[in-house]
């Protein structure tokens, strides 16, 4: 966890690299946090079965997945992502490449990981940013629209 106080960053490879749904997710006022693209390596990025988001897993060797890295996430955020991602998913430290794959800027963040013990959701192949976009975000926005189990910061 991050001191008292601390801001954090979180590396996001789904529905949470959408600004707008981020902000939904974290409760913040005022727009989106600071962000730019950012990769994971050592992991890949599954379709979750009969959902429109993506499950994360650990995969050495895979090619590095492209997501944003948000920065300035505070403690109450994070406790509200945890909410959000729910039961599937696990909080854990990670280091992405920020301005592309190798270029020697890495930067730790947090990232939330599919749960080993639900590994029997995920479908086969890379989850697809372009099919989120035409078909996906609509429905996860409607479905997830009245997500507010904590009030925002």
């Amino acid at each position: 966890m991050e001191p008292s106080g601390a801001l954090a960053a979180c590396f996001t490879y789904g529905s949470l690299m959408w600004p707008d749904i981020m902000v939904r997710a974290c409760g913040r006022a005022g727009g989106a946090p600071p962000c730019e693209p950012a990769w994971l390596e050592g992991h890949a990025r599954h379709p979750v079965v009969d959902q429109d988001y993506p499950g994360l897993v650990k995969r050495p060797g895979a090619a590095p997945v492209q997501g944003v890295l948000y920065r300035a996430i505070t403690a109450a955020e994070l406790e509200r992502l945890d909410a959000f991602e729910g039961e599937e998913y696990e909080r854990v430290r990670v280091t992405v490449w920020v301005r592309g794959p190798n270029t020697g800027l890495t930067e730790p963040a947090w990232v939330y990981r599919f749960r080993p013990e639900f590994a029997h959701r995920l479908g086969a192949g890379d989850w697809s940013v372009q099919n989120f976009e035409a078909q996906g975000k609509a429905r996860f926005c409607q479905r997830y629209a009245g997500f507010a189990p904590t009030p925002a910061p």
